[in-house]
């Protein structure tokens, strides 16, 4: 058994902000207290996890323009964790226009030893890393290191339609045995280089229909060193996604926009998943509910 993260809600809730902006427009507070948790569960591979953040956001802009409309900067702690694992670390991101967000994130991460992690290999280009190898190593020894990562997302809308792509790179350094270089690692179900860097992107196409979104999601990663045979091999993804949004009640709401999203993805490109070990007809299915609110606000 394997837990991962699929980070799914920070896709969600900007596009809500986006459909559901009011004709009298209000820039809000200009300081808050504010925090974001999204709990999932997953499967292909299994995965549950609970990420919060909790931070001082401010706005950039009052301005009732299209770009700079809800423009802020946000930092704080961040903690996600699993039965698995947890990272504990900083969380940092800007809303710099309404039509892009960039965002960076360097985390403590501590493995339980349990649930087969992790699995390391001396010899990447020959490693074998399915489910059933994974689950006959049994249990290893806990480990420690750090988590470094840093993205941007770029959005627009036409009507009711709307696309979105996030790339993002992303770094771990782990105190692996002796001679190992790389890992499974559960985030993006693939071989990771350790102390290399990964390229990961989601990119969506949505129809925003009141408090329910609709579309489509292909996910890509890959790896940036010159890894071989199965672990450097490019990841594709893609399937329909859906979202309904409960409410929208503004600024110094404590309990703020809950989300409730599915997302059903099929296996184009993967070294076991695509019919090499597993049926191609078997997807990844995600699901969980999202969340948001402030816990202090500034006055206006």
């Amino acid at each position: 058994m394997v837990f991962s993260l699929l980070p799914f809600f920070f896709v969600i809730s900007p596009l809500a902000d986006a459909a559901d902006e009011p004709p009298d427009y209000d820039a809000g507070p200009a300081h808050k207290l504010h925090y974001t948790n999204a709990v999932f569960l997953r499967g292909n591979p299994l995965g549950l996890i609970d990420i919060l953040r909790v931070g001082w956001r401010a706005r950039l802009s009052d301005k009732d323009s299209v770009l700079l409309r809800d423009t802020y900067v946000f930092v704080g702690p961040s903690a996600l964790v699993t039965p698995a694992y947890t990272r504990l670390g900083g969380y940092a991101e800007a809303q710099l226009l309404a039509v892009l967000r960039v965002f960076g994130q360097v985390e403590g991460i501590g493995y339980y030893g349990n649930f087969s992690q992790v699995l390391s290999f001396s010899d990447p280009g020959n490693a074998v890393y399915d489910d059933a190898t994974m689950d006959a190593q049994g249990t290893h020894a806990a480990r420690t290191g750090w988590v470094f990562l840093g993205g941007a997302t770029a959005r627009a809308a036409v009507g009711p339609i709307a696309i979105r792509t996030t790339p993002q790179l992303e770094r771990y350094d782990l105190n692996l045995p002796d001679g190992d270089t790389a890992f499974y690692d559960q985030y993006w179900d693939r071989l990771a280089p350790n102390g290399g860097w990964m390229w990961m992107q989601d990119s969506d196409v949505l129809l925003l229909a009141g408090k329910a979104r609709l579309g489509v999601r292909h996910t890509f990663s890959d790896n940036l060193d010159a890894s071989t045979g199965a672990g450097g091999r490019a990841h594709h993804r893609v399937g329909p996604l859906f979202a309904w949004q409960f409410h929208d009640k503004g600024p110094g709401t404590r309990f703020d926009q809950p989300t409730l999203f599915l997302l059903a993805q099929w296996w184009a490109q993967h070294p076991y998943r695509a019919g090499q070990v597993q049926p191609a007809a078997l997807p990844l299915l995600a699901g969980g509910l999202a969340f948001k609110g402030d816990l202090w606000t500034s006055k206006r």
